[in-house]
């Protein structure tokens, strides 16, 4: 036998005499672990189908409730709209004047009986600059619609993977208890000849032990992102069905900064919402002015007398037997907006508008600055993201990889503590997650610059 040393096999710590054993049983061994992979595999294809993020974009895209909310308030403007631009409904009355109140047959013992029909008529075009209005303001809520849909887009990719983050994370939590537990197994023979004391069994244990506690906290986080994600693609909000690939293709950003900024400019919907307010605040002020043209009121009334003519003074008395007369009458009548007493409510109302787009343009470019502001902020993040990921994978980690193994070579040869060699593997479990977390970062930076242009990238 030789002496108690260590060695990584298949990702196990074993002692040396140990791997003799081990080829005896590689052959049965292989064999049970190719039939549990089979397994596994038919288990997962059935059961937990990872999707890729644009899958994920997609289904939220078509079953979100409140985009489908912001849909259904597109068609109701539009059929506004369309409402808007029709007459005002004519007004019918019908008239019994002057029934004595002894009698019940109102019409033939009444004065006179009338049926009237009038109709309103706005002129000057006052119908299709108020349906006009109401077309500026489905642009509004279309904007509205591209403000929510572009945020969804950005919080499920954000939130995705947020979720292949923890996963990772979990991944390597997994991978770092099951080392430590072997290379726990593998010193327990050494304690028992007296070889090392039981302070570093302990320690081991407590590592593990810690390890643990950090995988119970990262399995419940990802229980909470799995919830996030569910509410964000309309599904049930209990459903655990949701599962980011492991590996995907790394977008890259292909604009320069002075593009992206133009794009911003134009593209953004919230800055296009402040663009279709303005415009329909001039479609308001358009129909307001309209307002100073006269309505015109056409009336047609068509009247029975049972009794005949009303006898006056002057009446001719030989009229001894009177006999029913149909009459009619038609009237004419416009309002008169432009009345000293009148006027200043349409003029005011102009004022207040005038005043509303200048505010409104004001706020549009303060909201652009801001927006211009962040998206220089998180260009800055992608670029530290992009050089972090190249940084981690070809210097930090195989840095920190070949310092692990040598603190434990070292501790092999009783030249260094269980601790220094615990807090070497502890640091190389960090930059690994912190690997990832810039592999993440880039992805989530890319969302960012998505939901502030208005674009996504890949279309450039």
């Amino acid at each position: 036998m030789v002496d108690g040393k260590w060695k990584i096999v298949d990702g196990r710590w074993l002692m040396v005499d140990g791997i003799k054993d081990l080829m005896k049983l590689r052959v049965g061994r292989h064999f049970l672990n190719l039939l549990l992979v089979i397994c596994l595999m038919i288990f997962f294809n059935i059961s937990t189908k990872a999707q890729p993020v644009d899958s994920l974009v997609n289904e939220a895209v078509v079953n979100n409730p409140k985009l489908k909310s912001l849909q259904y308030r597109i068609n109701t403007s539009e059929f506004r709209s369309k409402s808007i631009n029709n007459l005002p409904p004519p007004n019918l009355s019908v008239e019994f004047s002057q029934v004595p109140i002894n009698q019940y047959d109102i019409i033939n013992q009444s004065l006179s009986n009338s049926i009237a029909l009038s109709q309103m008529f706005p002129l000057g075009g006052k119908l299709s600059a108020m349906a006009e209005v109401e077309n500026k303001n489905t642009l509004i809520e279309e904007n509205n619609f591209e403000v929510y849909k572009i945020n969804l887009v950005a919080q499920v990719k954000m939130s995705y993977f947020s979720l292949w983050l923890i996963d990772r994370k979990i991944e390597i939590q997994k991978k770092n208890i099951s080392l430590l537990s072997d290379f726990a197994k593998a010193i327990e023979v050494s304690f028992y000849t007296n070889r090392i004391n039981q302070a570093d069994v302990l320690t081991i244990q407590s590592e593990i032990a810690s390890n643990e506690t950090q995988l119970l906290i990262l399995e419940k986080q990802r229980e909470a992102e799995v919830y996030k994600l569910n509410k964000l693609l309309g599904r049930d909000l209990n459903s655990k069905n949701v599962f980011a690939l492991e590996k995907f293709d790394s977008d890259s950003l292909e604009l320069t900064q002075t593009q992206l900024e133009e794009l911003l400019a134009t593209s953004n919907p919230s800055l296009n919402k402040m663009s279709s307010m303005i415009e329909m605040n001039k479609a308001m002020i358009t129909a307001n002015n309209k307002e100073l043209i006269p309505d015109l009121m056409v009336q047609g009334m068509l009247m029975r007398m049972p009794k005949g003519m009303v006898l006056t003074s002057s009446s001719d008395l030989s009229m001894l037997n009177p006999k029913t007369e149909i009459m009619y009458s038609l009237m004419f009548s416009i309002n008169l907006p432009f009345a000293p007493w009148s006027i200043g409510k349409l003029n005011n109302k102009e004022e207040e508008l005038v005043s509303g787009i200048s505010s409104i343009k004001q706020e549009k470019i303060d909201m652009q600055r801001d927006m211009i502001a962040k998206l220089k902020e998180v260009l800055v993040k992608y670029n530290t993201a992009i050089e972090l990921t190249e940084l981690y994978n070809k210097n930090v980690i195989p840095l920190y990889t070949n310092s692990a193994e040598s603190q434990t070579t070292a501790y092999q040869n009783g030249k260094t503590g269980i601790s220094t060699v615990l807090d070497s593997y502890r640091m190389l479990l960090m930059q690994k997650m912190n690997y990832y977390m810039s592999k993440a970062d880039v992805q989530m930076s890319l969302a960012e610059v998505e939901m502030m242009v208005g674009k996504k990238m890949d279309k450039f």
